[in-house]
């Protein structure tokens, strides 16, 4: 018996299949997490908890994957790479995305996250002259019309009886410009040279001065009252948002890149993680308590549908850079 669970388990250690499942199990918890950390927290200080206790995990996963020392014999220009990586995420994509969940319902927003391939394809024809066929232009009509619905936040129909009449537009701006930003990131850190795991701790090492610098300098600007950035937390919170670093940030990137590693088809293992938003509504539902739109289903069905139809606009972007 216990030579076949010795089996077993050798068999799952090497399966592309297991380690996809706990990277989608993972972001599936995530939207829960966020909402739960920002009940009490500012967007800034749940980042600056979040950063800190993933750049503690990644170290760990280093340390123990025998790269401890790796990261400091990097050269000074990949440094300065890191540095300017670091800003754009985790800093400043983190940073919007959690302003995006305070305002929005985590439904909605994580939904709009989505579209970033599709942003990808477009910011693909200016920085990499890439040409858009016509299948990537129906692609994205199809997803930004699920973006659309989703915005509408449960009353599609009301574009036909009332106009456009969009709920929380600052809050639907914000998820989209995460989007865009973590497409930006993805086109930047294509030529990365560096492993994925020693280039995404140098990215939290800047990414934590950023936010440290950022939350410092806005506590004292705001000192005093109601608007202080930085006031009395509940336990849940703190925990919700190291759990974010551990689980969001951290430990499922490393797993899916393993994942990716040794997967015999790449394109079916990255197609799974389209998974997760669906998985994500029934925990929103169950243990946030929102209700779920019909509208936020069939748009997501309408983004995922988009994004699975662009694949190979992505793939020839990802070819040829």
């Amino acid at each position: 018996m216990a030579g076949t669970c010795s089996k077993i388990a050798g068999k799952l250690r090497k399966s592309a299949g297991f380690y996809a499942a706990i990277a989608i199990a993972c972001w599936s918890t995530v939207a829960t997490a966020f909402k739960w950390a920002l009940a009490d927290l500012a967007p800034a200080v749940l980042l600056l908890i979040a950063t800190t206790s993933a750049i503690a995990t990644l170290f760990l996963l280093l340390y123990t994957g025998g790269k401890r020392g790796d990261f400091l014999s990097v050269p000074w220009q990949v440094w300065k790479r890191a540095a300017f990586l670091g800003f754009v995420n985790p800093f400043l994509y983190y940073l919007i995305l959690f302003k995006a969940y305070s305002l929005l319902p985590a439904q909605v927003a994580q939904a709009l996250n989505m579209i970033w391939p599709l942003i990808l394809v477009l910011l693909s024809i200016p920085i990499l002259g890439q040409k858009i066929s016509w299948m990537g232009i129906l692609a994205m009509v199809i997803s930004f019309t699920g973006a659309l619905f989703i915005a509408l936040q449960g009353d599609p129909l009301s574009l036909f009886r009332e106009g456009l009449s969009v709920k929380n537009p600052w809050g639907i701006l914000l998820a989209m410009g995460s989007a865009l930003l973590w497409a930006l990131y993805f086109l930047l850190n294509m030529k990365n040279k560096l492993p994925d795991d020693i280039s995404l701790f140098l990215n939290f090492l800047f990414a934590w001065l950023y936010i440290s610098l950022f939350v410092l300098f806005s506590n004292l600007f705001r000192e005093h009252g109601p608007d202080r950035i930085i006031q009395e937390v509940s336990p849940k919170s703190i925990f919700s948002g190291i759990y974010i670093g551990i689980f969001e940030m951290a430990v499922p990137f490393v797993i899916w890149l393993k994942a990716l590693r040794l997967a015999k088809n790449t394109a079916v293992v990255s197609s799974l993680i389209y998974i997760f938003p669906f998985i994500s509504l029934i925990l929103i539902h169950y243990i946030l308590g929102e209700p779920i739109f019909p509208s936020t289903i069939a748009g997501l069905v309408l983004i995922v549908g988009g994004v699975l139809l662009s694949r190979v606009p992505v793939r020839k972007i990802v070819q040829d850079t």
